[in-house]
């Protein structure tokens, strides 16, 4: 049981690592935060795009002091939704570190807003197929 504890600790770290030397594009942001995605990491299975989102905080942010977070996105383009299926947070800027993952509490598809952040993201992504 310790063995797969540590093989699995080993592959997660190591996947996660991965995202942190990604090529970061910027979409958007203002002066206290910039939203970045990896195009180069963009996945396609099933009929759904999956992609990583980085959000990067100009001061630290909530009482951890996190400087940055990482989504993992599965995207519907043809129902236009998307779900977050995984959060990574960081204190070093443009997720330099391993982080914390986290499991999101709510897995349900969502749909975006008009004219606001993820209409855009989606878009972006959806125009990439």
């Amino acid at each position: 049981m310790k063995s797969i504890l540590t093989i699995f600790t080993f592959v997660f770290t190591l996947i996660f690592s991965f995202t942190s030397f990604a090529e970061w594009l910027k979409i958007g942001g203002n002066t206290t935060t910039g939203f970045y995605v990896d195009y180069e990491r963009l996945r396609k299975h099933d009929g759904y795009f999956y992609i990583w989102s980085l959000t990067n905080y100009a001061k630290p942010f909530t009482e951890a002091k996190l400087l940055s977070s990482k989504k993992y996105y599965q995207v519907d383009c043809d129902l236009f939704r998307y779900k977050v299926l995984q959060y990574v947070y960081h204190k070093e800027p443009m997720g330099r570190d391993v982080g914390e993952p986290e499991e999101p509490h709510n897995k349900n598809w969502r749909y975006p807003e008009p004219n606001r952040f993820y209409e855009t993201f989606i878009k972006r992504v959806c125009d990439r197929s």
